[in-house]
């Protein structure tokens, strides 16, 4: 096989040509010792380098479509080796070709059918250096860019993946390597910490890999994932509890097997890809089929999505110089105003209590252990109620600005408990619907009071739910949750995030530069 970089001068086996060789030899061999010292085109203390020989590529007329190989090798490579040499374009100037050796003939290799590296590329540098550097020729392959087939890209991504959520653990930076189907991988890893509550974390990745004497390089931006990006997460399905009459709209994901039920009264309806890490799930259908139930699939046996073990509430505030923080020593009723105002109180007092004016900053209400707050009103600006004992919505609670309407709304809510959140009893909610915009995030159980109270109403949540568990909701309420997309950008401020990245920015590309010679040329 020819290499790009290498040319073969070959002798021809004609005598007429072997004579005429000869007498043009010793004529450029006179020529040269006449003209002593002088050098055409430069001055006489001018030492010759290199020369730059310009080589157009003929365009091909039958180019066809297909698939290309340039990834593992140079679209250059295959370019030279479909083409005929021509002697007279690529032979050295005659000052040069008594000084450089002849190599051996080596065979013919055939190029790939459907090449278009032609068109791509335009003339190839081919550098010839003085006989004293050495006697290599160089090509700069200008085609340096290449973009990545879908399998490797989605392991690489998968690999960086793993490497960040194990390596950044406790320290924001390392350095990685692995070997993978021969090939040497390096990769720079940075964890950007969020600016306030409501950015993720990144993590900066640049990753780079040997391949056939060039370097590849790649540079990746991956952000943390908020449990507000799924639609819906339950870690354990109660196994007394069915869906029935459900609708979400958006990602799920459920840990364990869980129950469908499908009849003529109701069914459920997930639109949106559903996960869940059982093996199977139980569905008892009469008259219904379960492309009714997944409108978009179900996947089983996916990987655990593990609930934060411990919150830290108050890494938000301290990342956020303005924010504002409330400090809830005891049970707590939270009324907010469309305003963007707020009252909060002492739950047993009845009390209005304090008043807070509205904020431009996040507002942090952070309860103390034991501390139950209770919520209700309209949200006006970003907002986070923690509670490590549980949180109750007593009324519809909604956002002033909402983001179906306006999706620029700056209004976002999430509520955060490391036990329960409820939704209080018929007593207190009165009859009908009840609505809530929020991100909830229940570690242990979200819990409907009371559920088996006839109310012929709905429960509506617009933003997403994460929980232990989840109770039943009928017959007081139908079930409709339907994913926040703005989620997707930002997050309530200080909500949850897991140990997970997803791509933020990446162009699937490797960028090829060659390593330096033995020469020191590159």
């Amino acid at each position: 096989m020819a290499r790009p970089w290498q040319f073969h001068w070959r002798d021809s086996s004609h005598p007429v040509a072997g004579a005429m060789s000869i007498t043009l030899h010793l004529a450029v061999f006179a020529l040269v010792a006449l003209s002593g010292s002088r050098h055409e085109g430069a001055e006489d203390d001018d030492t010759p380098i290199s020369q730059l020989v310009l080589i157009e590529l003929p365009q091909k007329s039958d180019r066809r479509d297909g698939g290309d190989s340039g990834l593992y090798k140079p679209a250059v490579l295959a370019s030279l080796q479909s083409q005929p040499i021509d002697s007279a374009r690529l032979a050295p100037p005659a000052s040069l070709r008594m000084l450089l050796p002849e190599a051996e003939a080596e065979p013919e290799v055939e190029a790939p059918a459907d090449s278009d590296a032609d068109e791509r590329m335009g003339p190839l540098q081919v550098e010839i250096p003085h006989p004293s550097d050495g006697n290599v020729i160089t090509v700069v392959d200008p085609l340096s860019s290449y973009v990545m087939p879908q399998a490797e890209a989605a392991e690489l991504l998968q690999k960086i993946e793993s490497l960040a959520r194990k390596a950044l653990r406790t320290s924001p930076q390392a350095k990685v390597s692995w070997q993978q189907d021969g090939r040497q991988y390096d990769a720079d890893l940075l964890l950007e910490r969020a600016r306030n509550g409501v950015e993720p974390d990144r993590v900066v990745a640049d990753v780079s890999a040997d391949n056939l004497g060039r370097r590849l390089t790649t540079h990746i931006v991956f952000r943390r994932l908020a449990y507000s990006q799924f639609t819906q997460v339950i870690d354990q399905w109660d196994p007394h509890v069915q869906m029935h009459d459900d609708e979400i709209v958006g990602r799920v994901h459920i840990n364990s097997r869980f129950n469908v039920l499908s009849d003529s009264r109701a069914q459920p309806t997930l639109i949106g890809k559903v996960s869940t890490s059982a093996a199977s799930y139980a569905l008892e259908a009469n008259g219904r089929q379960r492309a009714d139930v997944f409108r978009e699939g179900i996947e089983t046996g996916a990987g655990r999505i593990k609930l934060a073990d411990l919150i830290h509430p108050l890494d938000g505030p301290l990342r956020d110089l303005d924010a504002r923080v409330h400090q809830l020593e005891t049970d707590t009723r939270i009324r907010f105003q469309p305003d963007g105002s707020y009252w909060w109180g002492d739950s047993a007092s009845g009390a209005a209590g304090q008043r807070g004016e509205r904020s431009e900053a996040p507002v942090y209400f952070i309860a103390s252990r034991g501390v139950t707050v209770y919520v209700q009103g309209v949200i006006k600006g970003k907002v986070l109620v923690y509670s490590p004992q549980g949180i109750v919505l007593e009324s519809s609670l909604t956002y002033a600005n909402d983001p179906r309407r306006d999706p620029d709304s700056d209004d976002y809510l999430g509520l955060v408990s490391d036990r329960v959140i409820e939704v209080a009893p018929p007593e207190v909610t009165g009859p009908g619907d009840l609505e809530i915009h929020a991100a909830l995030f229940a570690r242990r159980r979200f819990e409907i009071t009371q559920f088996a109270r006839r109310n012929a109403g709905t429960l509506r949540i617009y933003g997403s739910l994460a929980a232990g568990t989840m109770s039943a909701t009928e017959p007081r309420y139908g079930f409709r949750l339907e994913y926040d997309p703005r989620f997707e950008r930002a997050r309530p401020p200080g909500f949850p995030a897991m140990n997970r990245f997803a791509v933020e920015k990446w162009d699937g590309r490797w960028t090829a530069t060659p390593e330096r010679a033995a020469s020191g040329a590159y």
